[in-house]
């Protein structure tokens, strides 16, 4: 007779290794709000105070964007490129402390989004095709 594992049943330590190869947003996207053990994890390795939406587009961008407890977001990857949208949907994030955004074309959403979180920055990263800026902000 074959015993069946439901997922229910799946150990904690497999999933935290499951979250190791998958990416924050991959994450966010299958696992958020799944369960209440499932959430707990996602809470306590940090997923939500880290977060790399670099590869979603603003369709899902706008999905998680609503289940994202934005005040324990301490940082932030956007890979403008790929999301040129997000910067104008962000709301003010109180503990946002390093940000990085790649393919900067437009610098105005940008300027505007940091100028909005400079008390709480303390590393921004900028990076264009040509020009990679570094700059720490104490």
């Amino acid at each position: 007779m074959a015993l069946i594992t439901q997922f229910g049943d799946l150990p904690d330590l497999f999933f935290i290794g499951l979250f190791n190869y998958l990416s924050s947003i991959d994450i966010l996207w299958a696992f958020t709000n799944l369960n209440n053990r499932i959430q707990t994890l996602i809470n306590e390795r940090g997923f939500f105070r880290h977060i790399n939406l670099s590869s979603a587009r603003l369709s899902k961008f706008d999905t998680l964007l609503t289940i994202l407890p934005l005040n324990q977001i301490e940082t932030l990857i956007i890979d403008i490129e790929a999301s040129p949208l997000q910067l104008s949907h962000w709301p003010y994030l109180p503990h946002l402390t390093t940000l990085r955004l790649y393919g900067l074309r437009d610098f105005i959403d940008a300027t505007n989004f940091i100028l909005r979180h400079s008390t709480s920055l303390i590393h921004l990263t900028l990076e264009t095709n040509n020009l990679f800026m570094s700059v720490c902000i104490t």
